[in-house]
């Protein structure tokens, strides 16, 4: 019975690390963002405290429903050298796209900004512009074997550059 108990004590110990191993993420450039220990209702979600500025392109899809506007789709594409200062695991490429959490809010800080407007169906429309971004509460995780990226918009501003029109992903 003794060496059952061992067995097993000794299987549970080998085991664990395998299971629990933490994921190691890294950034191509010094990263102001820092990864927080992981909290019960995380899930396999990483997060990160801290903001960064990034610059890049964006794609929103809203609709005008009841009197008031109802964003569907909020991404930010950061361009190379921001996407260098993105967490991301190590055995993988930095974040192309990055989905923001505060759609409402960040909508409002990007409609000004929009360059490139395109009508969908549905009475939806899909707009696209660049800008310089600074982002918080970033974070990753993986659903349907897609790893994704999240973060709040803090700031938007005009960045002048040519934007190109961007196709809409609908989720998994």
């Amino acid at each position: 019975m003794r060496s059952i108990v061992a067995w097993l004590v000794i299987g549970a110990c080998v085991a664990a690390p395998c299971g629990f191993a933490a994921e190691r993420f890294t950034s191509d450039k010094p990263t102001p963002l820092k990864r927080l220990k992981p909290g019960k209702d995380d899930g396999n979600a990483v997060r990160f405290s801290g903001s960064v500025q990034l610059a890049g392109q964006f794609l929103m899809v809203w609709k005008r429903e009841n009197g008031g506007t109802v964003y569907r789709q909020m991404t930010f594409y950061p361009d190379p050298g921001s996407a260098a200062l993105l967490p991301h695991p190590a055995d993988e490429k930095p974040a192309a796209e990055l989905e923001l959490a505060n759609r409402d809010q960040a909508g409002a800080m990007l409609r000004d900004l929009v360059t490139l407007e395109t009508p969908l169906r549905r009475g939806e429309t899909s707009a696209a512009g660049a800008a310089s971004v600074t982002i918080r509460n970033y974070r990753t995780g993986v659903v349907c074997d897609h790893r994704w990226y999240l973060a709040e918009l803090v700031s938007a501003a005009r960045q002048d550059i040519v934007v190109s029109a961007r196709e809409v992903h609908p989720g998994c």
